[in-house]
């Protein structure tokens, strides 16, 4: 069976990472799955303008232990031309997909849960950490949706619907790394899950663009012991009191 567009498959990708487009295009033909690639923001080519008006520094020194690099602002806004797509053209759900992970057999089967999906905010198909859940929801004979208490720090690869997508671009302007955003879900009032068995896993074969921007590292350092201290005890607070949302 062929799955198409009715549930749009959406893949973000750097234009100078062709090879990385190639290896998608290849493992979603090979599944029979449709999809839409959507050109990615590189963050070294923005200018100072183009990054003042998505991204707040000032919040960021209050919220989040470091400044963000060029490669996460880009990879923040890419995602977020993907939910402002959803909204301009009210799509009622659609599956998100960076460009450096591996499909397992799995994942074309969660389209025949795209009604149910469409009920949920978020829905994270991947971790790479394996955290565990704080309760379980059998869906059929193949998943378990599953919520959280820590919720995995990646954004790999989700579904998402239109009201989640709203909620996601309710901020005026970011100032964490997108997949940390998420893990602080209540504060959009996001409810977030996962899928159980991920039908996502990492590809050890292929280094984060955002990495590869920034000389070797994934983000920022921590600008001092107590911005870091500030963040963590935020974060424990909200984990604490908070699970990703109710099945």
């Amino acid at each position: 069976m062929h799955i198409n567009n009715s549930c749009p498959v959406y893949i973000i990708n750097l234009d100078c990472a062709q090879d990385r487009m190639a290896n998608m295009h290849e493992q979603l033909i090979n599944l029979n799955i449709d999809y839409t690639r959507i050109s990615a923001v590189k963050g070294v080519d923005l200018s100072e303008a183009e990054i003042n008006h998505v991204y707040s520094s000032t919040l960021n020194k209050q919220y989040f232990r470091a400044g963000l690099s060029l490669g996460e602002i880009g990879c923040y806004m890419s995602h977020r031309n993907v939910w402002r797509k959803m909204v301009a053209e009210n799509i009622a759900y659609a599956v998100i997909l960076e460009d450096d992970m591996l499909l397992t057999p799995q994942f074309r089967e969660i389209f025949q849960y795209s009604d149910t999906f469409k009920h949920y905010d978020l829905i994270k198909l991947a971790d790479n950490r394996d955290h565990q859940p704080k309760h379980k929801k059998q869906l059929g004979d193949d998943f378990e949706l599953i919520n959280f208490t820590k919720i995995p720090n990646c954004a790999t690869g989700y579904t998402l619907s239109l009201a989640g997508a709203k909620k996601l671009l309710a901020r005026e302007k970011f100032y964490r790394p997108v997949d940390i955003d998420m893990q602080f879900c209540r504060e959009l009032n996001l409810s977030v899950f996962g899928l159980r068995p991920y039908p996502i896993t990492e590809n050890k074969n292929m280094v984060s663009n955002i990495v590869t921007l920034n000389g070797g590292f994934h983000g920022k350092k921590s600008t001092s012991f107590i911005r870091n201290i500030k963040y963590r005890v935020h974060l424990w607070w909200h984990r604490k009191n908070y699970i990703s949302g109710v099945l």
